[in-house]
C-alpha cells in the first residue's frame, strides 16, 4: 500500500555537517518516490552554499529565529502555522530540542505525527527528566542511529514499542570504489598502498574537542619521528568559535617543523574525489553517534582507523574493514596506523566498498523511514 505524504524535516541550523548532508540525500530519495518534502530551518543560521545543494523541489522554510533568542513562543507559533498551511503529516525532528520546539505545532495540529531522530551518544542521558517526559509525549516514535543510542533512550523509561534503530546511510553511487587503473585522479588503491608517501585523510569540521583532529595530528607526528613517509590531509570547515583551537593545531605542527607533512583543505564540495586520493582514512572523534564520514570513506574502498566509540564500532565490525583505537590516545592511533601500513595486503578495496553498499545504502534507509511513516499514519 503506497501513498504520498507531506513530510517536513525540522532542524535548528543548516551548516556543513553529517546530519545536513544526510537530510539532503534523504530528501532527494523521497522526492524520487513521489513524496512532498519540506525542510524547516528554525534559526537564522545556515550556509548558503549548502542550501544551494538541496533539491529544487524541496520546500525550504526559514523561520529566521536569531540564534539564542529567548522568545521561542513567537517562532513556535510560526511553525504551527506552517505545519497547518502545508498540511504536514510527518514532522521529523532532528534532536530532542527540536521536539520541544514543535510542542505548539503538535497541540494546534494533533493529527500531525512527530518523530525524532537521536544522532549523538550521550545526549539523551544528559537531558532532564521533565524534558524527556515531554519529548516522549509529543513523539510517536524515536529513531536511534545505532543500537547503543537505542539502549540509552530505553534507559530513560521509553516504551520499547516507540523506539527503533535505523542506521544512517549514504549515496553509494556517488561514494563508490573506482579501481586505481580506472580512476586516474586517485593516488593509489587502498589494497596497494604506494611505497612512497602514504596519504592519510580525515573529513570533519575543525572542532578538535569533538572531532579529534588534535589526536590525529599528534599521531602523525609520532609516525614522522619513527621515519614513516606519510602526509596528512584534513578536509572540513572551521566550526564556529574554534579559531583559537585551530591556531593551536597549526602551531603544534609548526613547532615540530612538520608544516610540509600536513594540508588543510577547508570545506570540500567534492568529497568522493578527495577520498579517492587517500590511502587510509581516519575518524579520530572523541564523540560519535554513528560516523557518516566513516562509511563514505569505506564506500570509496578505503581501509579506516576509527575511535573505539559505539557508532564506529558497530560499523567496523571486523578487522578486514579497518581498525579501532582508544579515543584520544595518539600512541594507540599511531600504532594502529603503523599496523595498517605494514599490512596493506590485508585490506581489499572492493570488499570494503561492497560492505557499505550492502548495509548502509541510502535507498534502503529511506524505504525504512517511509514504511515507518506510513505505519504511524
Amino acid at each position: 500500500y503506497n501513498f504520498n505524504m507531506n513530510i517536513m524535516f525540522l532542524i535548528f541550523s543548516f551548516n556543513v555537517g553529517g546530519i545536513e548532508r544526510l537530510l539532503i540525500d534523504m530528501s532527494r530519495c523521497m522526492l524520487d518516490r513521489g513524496q512532498n518534502v519540506f525542510l524547516c530551518i528554525i534559526n537564522d543560521d545556515y550556509t548558503p552554499s549548502l542550501i544551494n545543494q538541496i533539491p529544487e523541489k524541496v520546500h525550504i522554510i526559514m523561520l529566521h529565529r536569531p540564534a539564542g533568542d529567548k522568545n521561542k513562543i513567537k517562532y513556535m507559533n510560526r511553525l504551527s502555522r506552517v505545519v497547518k498551511d502545508n498540511h504536514i503529516q510527518i514532522l521529523h525532528c532532528q534532536g530532542v530540542n527540536c521536539v520541544i520546539f514543535s510542542l505548539t505545532a503538535k497541540l494546534m495540529n494533533p493529527a500531525t505525527i512527530v518523530i525524532n531522530t537521536v544522532h549523538t551518544c550521550g545526549n539523551y542521558t544528559s537531558y532532564s527528566g521533565s524534558k524527556i517526559w515531554l519529548q516522549n509525549r509529543i513523539c510517536s516514535m524515536t529513531i536511534a542511529i545505532s543500537h547503543t543510542i537505542e539502549s540509552e533512550i530505553l534507559a530513560r523509561n521509553m516504551s520499547k514499542s516507540k523506539v527503533t534503530t535505523i542506521y544512517n546511510a549514504i549515496d553509494t553511487d556517488r561514494f563508490c570504489y573506482i579501481p586505481s587503473d580506472i580512476n586516474t585522479h586517485s593516488k593509489s588503491s587502498a589494497s596497494s598502498i604506494s611505497t612512497d608517501t602514504v596519504q592519510i585523510g580525515c573529513v570533519a569540521r575543525i572542532y578538535p574537542s569533538q572531532k579529534g583532529q588534535d589526536t590525529l595530528i599528534k599521531a602523525i607526528l609520532i609516525l614522522l619521528k619513527h621515519g614513516l613517509n606519510v602526509h596528512c590531509n584534513l578536509a572540513g570547515d572551521l566550526f564556529k568559535g574554534q579559531e583559537k583551537a585551530f591556531a593551536e593545531l597549526k602551531l603544534l605542527i609548526h613547532n615540530q617543523n612538520a608544516d610540509d607533512f600536513f594540508s588543510f583543505f577547508g570545506n570540500v564540495d567534492d568529497v568522493p574525489s578527495f577520498l579517492r586520493k587517500q590511502d587510509i582514512f581516519v575518524l579520530p572523534s572523541h564523540s560519535e553517534g554513528f560516523g557518516i564520514a566513516l562509511i563514505e570513506a569505506m564506500s570509496c574502498g578505503l581501509p579506516c582507523v576509527a575511535s573505539r566509540l559505539a557508532g564506529p564500532a558497530e560499523i567496523i565490525s571486523n578487522s578486514s574493514l579497518g581498525l579501532l583505537f582508544t579515543p584520544g590516545d595518539e600512541n594507540d592511533l599511531a600504532d594502529k596506523l603503523t599496523e595498517m601500513i605494514n599490512n596493506k595486503c590485508n585490506y581489499d578495496n572492493k570488499h570494503i566498498s561492497q560492505y557499505v553498499k550492502d548495509n548502509f545504502q541510502i535507498n534502503d534507509m529511506v524505504d525504512k523511514h517511509l514504511n515507518l511513516y506510513r505505519s504511524l499514519l
